[in-house]
């Protein structure tokens, strides 16, 4: 074989790689981006389950409290109704069970309560981290830009998936104006 049939065949093969490397890549960056907008809407589905779940343990164990307290109540009632003739045994008894509202049920669903807050703040930074790594793919990688460009990444589904932060109106009104308030968290 000639030197000039070696030096076609080389540019010839030199130029299939090219061509496939390079198609190959924009086809990476097609997966890549697909990849990045499944996981923000995996995320988001996770965050819906998170709150629905919360909002229902939350109830549940307001329930179990409102019921707990109610049957304190019938209890003291019982008792009262008991010594009614007594004033002594009833006060007697007073000092002894110290009847009232139980205290580890209140304890127990303050617990509940801080609990469900931080999962559903772990969920939404969990959110937040996918997120910034498929902006940040987007805005500084070379796949990225041939995403954005040769096949429109974000969708607008995920676009609003990524706008959307789950916060409070005090919050927004604080990161809006620059300014915080202190106020009584308790208050009304």
């Amino acid at each position: 074989m000639s030197t000039g049939v070696k030096v076609v065949i080389g540019a010839v093969l030199s130029l299939l790689l090219l061509v496939g490397g390079t198609v190959g890549y924009v086809f990476s960056a097609k997966f890549t981006g697909e990849r990045f907008e499944q996981s923000v809407l995996a995320q988001d589905e996770a965050m819906q389950n998170v709150w629905a779940a919360v909002d229902k343990e939350l109830k549940m164990s307001g329930f179990t409290v409102k019921q707990g307290s109610k049957f304190s109540i019938d209890k003291i009632k019982a008792q009262a109704e008991r010594y009614k003739n007594d004033q002594g045994a009833m006060m007697k008894w007073v000092q002894e069970a110290q009847p009232g509202a139980d205290e580890k049920l209140y304890s127990k669903f303050m617990d509940i309560i801080s609990k469900a807050y931080a999962r559903e703040e772990s969920q939404q930074k969990s959110k937040i981290s996918v997120v910034q790594e498929y902006r940040t793919w987007r805005k500084a990688s070379l796949k990225g830009t041939i995403g954005v460009t040769l096949f429109n990444f974000p969708s607008e589904k995920v676009k609003a998936i990524e706008d959307r932060i789950i916060t409070t109106k005090k919050t927004k009104k604080t990161w809006e104006t620059g300014e915080d308030e202190v106020t009584d968290p308790f208050a009304s």
